[in-house]
């Protein structure tokens, strides 16, 4: 970046992460409160089904991309590019919704086919707000709750981050309004007001989520019938727990009410729970297999050994034993099937990736 007439730079930007991460030290509470909202989102994506039919359809695509959305608004508030930041979130509440768009009718897989693949036609421009609502609403639960709540007033407040996409004047400029650095610079009033924002996002799409997918909000001890590998578009009690202390009281009743009374809800439910329990055998098997998958594919056995030690701290002395158990069953398995190094050393090793020649 040397001999460029820039006042921002990436030295600039480290100046401000470091007064970001002084301020956080300083007010633990908002960082935690930014990392809740960050995982209860992250959790939402569990609710939206997976099958046969869908899967790798791209049905999934803008939730995935309001996530990455989300990640980039972050690491822009924290190196003092706010303007951005603020412009990255009315992209995370845009692709959010969009997500419960063009699954709505559960055949997301079809409708977001022209949108997906960035078609230059009428059906590919993605839906003006207007459009979205009314499709949102076409499904009951969101209508009743819209009603009944005002889900769509928390929305239209948020009407003002437009203006930071198209600069509407000194206010939604980078200088946001005062008289600063012509540089990225540490400012508390801008990063507090990106998280009411950032906050307020979230529990608008995190509602919108749950009430699209209502058994998002059961909660019950799904490995008793599934083990470790959940097929079905549901969430952990941890995960509920924490989604319930980001969203209002009134919005966690109202959902679970209409998870009552919202029929494909209680069929599926119905149907998981009518499931045999799984037997401590095969729990352990599942587990063992999964073990394999992850060293075979990815880390292989040394570094995954080394990662189960490290979080086995607080495991029961039961746990240990199991662990300690479940090692001694890998290592051998890994011993006789060359499994000890990560999958991209093995290739290495086996000539799959030839390395160009030294170059004079």
């Amino acid at each position: 970046m040397r001999y460029l007439p820039f006042s921002y730079t990436p030295e600039c930007s480290i100046k401000t992460l470091e007064a970001t991460e002084k301020f956080f030290d300083l007010n633990i509470h908002i960082h935690e409160r930014i990392a809740a909202l960050t995982w209860g989102y992250q959790s939402i994506g569990k609710a939206i089904p997976h099958t046969t039919e869908n899967l790798f359809s791209g049905h999934f695509f803008p939730y995935v991309e309001s996530f990455h959305e989300l990640q980039i608004s972050c690491n822009l508030a924290l190196l003092g590019f706010y303007k951005q930041a603020f412009t990255s979130l009315r992209s995370l509440l845009e692709l959010g919704m969009l997500s419960v768009y063009y699954n709505i009718n559960d055949e997301g897989h079809i409708i977001v086919k022209e949108w997906l693949h960035s078609k230059d036609t009428w059906e590919a421009n993605t839906p003006k707000t207007d459009k979205i609502w009314k499709i949102l609403r076409s499904n009951q639960n969101i209508a009743g709750f819209d009603d009944k709540l005002l889900l769509r007033n928390r929305f239209n407040a948020l009407s003002y981050l437009h203006n930071y996409v198209h600069t509407k004047g000194f206010k939604f400029s980078n200088q946001l309004g005062r008289l600063k650095s012509n540089h990225q610079t540490f400012e508390e009033h801008a990063l507090l007001n990106w998280l009411s924002a950032f906050e307020e996002i979230i529990l608008i799409l995190i509602t919108l989520h749950m009430l699209k997918y209502p058994i998002s909000i059961i909660k019950f001890d799904w490995s008793k019938k599934i083990g470790i590998d959940n097929p079905f578009p549901v969430l952990e009690e941890f995960e509920i727990e924490k989604i319930e202390e980001l969203l209002p009281e009134n919005y966690i009743q109202e959902i679970a009410s209409i998870a009552r009374e919202d029929v494909f809800t209680q069929n599926l439910f119905g149907h998981i729970k009518s499931l045999p329990d799984m037997t401590e055998t095969e729990q352990k098997e599942q587990i063992l297999e999964h073990d394999m998958m992850m060293i075979e594919n990815g880390q292989g056995f040394l570094e995954w050994k080394k990662f189960q030690l490290s979080i086995s701290k607080n495991l029961s002395p039961e746990g240990k034993a199991e662990l300690k158990s479940r090692i001694e069953k890998l290592h051998q398995w890994a011993l006789e099937n060359n499994m000890m190094k990560p999958k991209i050393e093995r290739l290495e090793e086996e000539g799959f990736f030839q390395k160009p020649p030294d170059q004079k």
